[in-house]
């Protein structure tokens, strides 16, 4: 019986490291297996660095990204001009498959074409890429930056929730997810997502220096204790983010 206790246990506090440093010891190790995490944030605030850092923390792991907006020769430029090589190094190994929801030369709006591969296309493949992420824990590591033009396709708040609830449980089926959302947009498009996510992880930038220039706010995370303050965060070219260790001040 205490074997099996102990297994039940085990089983239950397995984590996804973010691939943040500092972040995981504020969430006793990471997020949870098969999860799906919101960051929420004003622009400048890290929220795709954060995703980035997440994507690529594994080298060996299978990793999807999503972008709502930017190419993937965008992406990988903003990655190596903060010095996150291993971003594209793992992408150029193939163990990063690049989603793109936005193209220049479609009539459709990056929103449309997100939700058209969430809903119709993603679906058809989640049998298979189950069997490619088996043997990883919490399977395949999943990206989507951000999420805030397929919220604004849905203005309809059933309909939304509808969606957002499919695709998130699509997500949980096939791995561990970070979505980001755009703050600026007003949390009222945002509160599907941020209801039905399994933590919100909220970042800011004061923009007054300091220790607490800038921070990191966990605002909700299921089935767990967490840190309830704004921590202080800083940013390091080839390092990207990282949660400052203040226990001691």
């Amino acid at each position: 019986m205490q074997k099996l206790i102990r297994k039940m246990q085990d089983k239950e506090n397995k984590r996804i490291t973010s691939g943040v440093p500092g972040f995981d010891n504020l969430v006793r190790g990471g997020f949870r297996e098969n999860s799906v995490n919101v960051i929420i944030a004003d622009p400048g605030c890290g929220k795709s660095t954060f995703c980035w850092q997440f994507c690529s923390i594994d080298p060996d792991s299978p990793a999807l990204y999503v972008s709502l907006e930017q190419n993937l020769d965008a992406v990988l430029r903003d990655c190596r001009d903060i010095g996150l090589s291993r971003f594209e190094e793992k992408y150029r190994r193939g163990r990063m498959q690049f989603q793109v929801a936005f193209s220049e030369d479609s009539d459709m709006t990056s929103g449309e074409i997100g939700l058209r591969f969430f809903m119709s296309e993603l679906p058809k493949h989640l049998e298979v890429i189950r069997e490619t992420a088996e043997g990883y824990s919490g399977g395949i590591k999943i990206a989507i930056d951000p999420l805030t033009p397929l919220l604004l396709e849905i203005p309809d708040i059933n309909h939304q929730r509808n969606a957002i609830n499919r695709i998130f449980s699509s997500l949980r089926k096939i791995g561990t997810t970070v979505v980001t959302i755009e703050k600026g947009f007003g949390e009222a498009l945002a509160k599907v997502p941020l209801f039905l996510s399994d933590s919100i992880i909220e970042l800011e930038h004061i923009g007054l220096g300091g220790i607490y220039n800038r921070t990191i706010n966990i605002r909700k995370f299921r089935g767990s204790a967490h840190s309830e303050a704004p921590q202080p965060i800083g940013f390091e070219k080839e390092k990207g983010l990282s949660v400052y260790d203040i226990s001691n001040d």
